[in-house]
């Protein structure tokens, strides 16, 4: 009687998993997947020929062939792998190039601005279209009207501004553009001293920048001198 033929790894696969032989468990990154994948292949590849039928054993070729596909499949995990060091790579070079900004000066989106000491403000009106009047309004804390900027027929894109010197406080900002009565869009930034960097679980790097709070490196379109 001939022993039942096992011609696939599919089939050698159940069998292997009956045997006593320990694997490497799987360490939850790609690398250890990647150990896994291979303790698998040799295990079933094992199982293969030993229960293959020795009246009609595999061809040579077949083994070539799917150790030919093991080699493509491990491939990718190497490439996996590799390709996940290099984005940790370039967020810690990220972080480490940001810290730079530390003390720097940096216009940042924001409606409001903490100032610790007397100076003027710098900022930026982006318009998202054409305006025949643009109106930029500055409160304080108690929503008193403190300092106004206005332009004329502007197109798309910044508008900057530097307002008068303003005492310590806490200060709103406020924006109104406008094409032939119609709304145009718009958004106020503010230039602000950097404090620190961070990298949350996010992966997001962060600024935390001073009176504004914490905003995102990439949403900052101006970075200048040191304040």
């Amino acid at each position: 009687m001939s022993l039942p033929q096992v011609s696939s790894l599919d089939t050698a696969r159940s069998a292997s998993q009956r045997a006593a032989t320990p694997e490497i468990a799987a360490n939850g990154t790609s690398e250890g997947q990647g150990v896994q994948l291979r303790n698998e292949f040799l295990q079933m590849m094992v199982a293969q020929i030993q229960n293959q039928d020795p009246t009609n054993p595999l061809d040579g070729a077949q083994y070539v062939t799917q150790l030919a596909q093991f080699s493509m499949v491990e491939g990718v995990e190497s490439l996996k792998v590799l390709q996940q060091k290099s984005i940790n790579m370039m967020d810690t070079q990220q972080v480490l190039q940001s810290t730079d900004l530390i003390d720097k000066e940096v216009m940042v989106p924001s409606q409001t601005l903490g100032q610790e000491q007397e100076k003027a403000i710098r900022g930026q009106v982006e318009l998202g279209g054409a305006a025949d009047t643009v109106e930029l309004k500055v409160y304080d804390k108690h929503g008193t009207l403190v300092a106004t900027k206005n332009w004329g027929e502007s197109k798309a894109g910044a508008l900057d501004y530097e307002l008068p010197v303003l005492p310590a406080g806490e200060y709103s900002f406020e924006v109104k553009a406008s094409l032939g009565g119609v709304a145009t869009t718009t958004r106020n930034y503010v230039a602000s001293q950097v404090e620190r960097v961070s990298l949350p679980g996010t992966g997001e790097i962060m600024l935390q920048v001073a009176g504004v709070g914490e905003v995102p490196l990439f949403s900052a379109v101006q970075f200048g001198k040191s304040a």
